[in-house]
């Protein structure tokens, strides 16, 4: 999952969606009855990658779906916006049309969102990165990330509980809050099951090139790996794929990769963006945006996992207990990860 750079969860419901090209404005009219459209906030949305991905991208797609669906916001959303050549422009536009809010969902829109938003000072933006970007926010940008440690970090936990002896990691490429979340990835696993042994992580050098990471999976397993960890987006379909083929479990598989790539996957940690996209709408609706930093964790269920596969009874039956045992450590402070 990317942020891209990003993050998490301990193995909780995920989103990290999409929408691939789409965009969607709603027609409030049948509504006028039950809502004063003056009270509807338009939205702007950009994403990097497809926001079908069933990933970091289709994270905010579904967020967005749903407040429409609850009457709370009209929007649009570009998707594949990662060159900043190419999003700024859209920025701007969105800008001047008058759009309330206008979120930049990736560590690629991040430098667009600010350049534009000097210009735009009475117009709301939302900027993502990794931890550094959560002092970077102004008046009219409010930034926000996602708890890597978190995400890494039940993922392992997740990974280890399956009693895998040699576990596999399929990463995207050597960012920091990649490199980051691999380091509490293995931190979670050995907390789990510190017999387990640790392959090399193999990086497949893009976020969605998922021919070079079904190629990277099928290296590890010929390497004894009985589980491979990804981190999402569309080289998780590939994972899937090649793990699912050879039987081997995985974790980290989204369900855009398809019911064959998810039958060995036992579960994935995700985002869930609808919590903080909604509290940024409330803020602009209440003329309280700004100044700020967000970031999404367990605790705010920004961070889910999806619920545990047995894979035809491989897979312990205690799992989903024992996770949630870690989530209430985590959150009683019983619990610490360290960082």
């Amino acid at each position: 999952m990317r942020i891209r750079p990003l993050l998490l969860t301990a193995t909780v419901t995920a989103t990290v969606f999409a929408l691939a090209g789409c965009s969607s404005t709603a027609d409030t009219s049948a509504d006028s009855a039950s809502a004063d459209t003056s009270d509807v906030i338009t939205v702007g949305a950009l994403t990097p990658g497809n926001t079908n991905d069933g990933a970091f991208n289709q994270a905010l797609a579904d967020a967005l779906a749903q407040l429409e669906d609850e009457g709370l916001i009209t929007y649009e959303l570009r998707d594949q916006m990662s060159d900043p050549a190419t999003s700024e422009p859209v920025i701007a536009d969105f800008a001047s049309q008058g759009f309330d809010l206008i979120i930049g969902h990736g560590i690629e829109l991040g430098d667009a969102v600010f350049s534009v938003a000097e210009d735009f000072p009475d117009v709301n933006f939302t900027a993502s990165g990794g931890t550094d970007i959560l002092d970077a926010y102004t008046d009219n940008v409010e930034t926000w990330t996602y708890d890597s440690s978190q995400v890494g970090y039940l993922s392992g936990y997740i990974a280890g509980l399956t009693g895998a002896t040699q576990i596999g990691r399929v990463e995207s490429m050597e960012l920091d809050f990649v490199v980051a979340t691999d380091e509490f990835f293995q931190q979670g696993v050995l907390a789990a099951n510190p017999e387990a042994s640790l392959l090399p992580v193999v990086y497949a050098g893009s976020f969605d090139d998922a021919e070079a990471a079904a190629s990277a999976t099928t290296g590890l397993i010929g390497q004894g790996a009985d589980l491979v960890y990804t981190t999402g987006d569309g080289i998780a379909a590939g994972v899937g794929s090649a793990a699912s083929s050879a039987g081997v479990l995985s974790v980290g598989v989204s369900p855009a990769a398809g019911e064959d790539a998810l039958a060995t996957n036992v579960s994935t940690v995700d985002l869930d963006m609808y919590p903080i996209v909604k509290a940024w709408v409330e803020e602009v609706a209440a003329e309280k945006f700004g100044g700020k930093g967000v970031t999404s964790t367990l605790e705010n269920s920004g961070i889910v996992y999806a619920p545990i596969n047995d894979v035809d009874g491989t897979v312990p039956s205690d799992v989903t207990q024992k996770v949630e045992d870690l989530l209430a450590g985590l959150a009683d402070g019983s619990v610490t990860i360290s960082k």
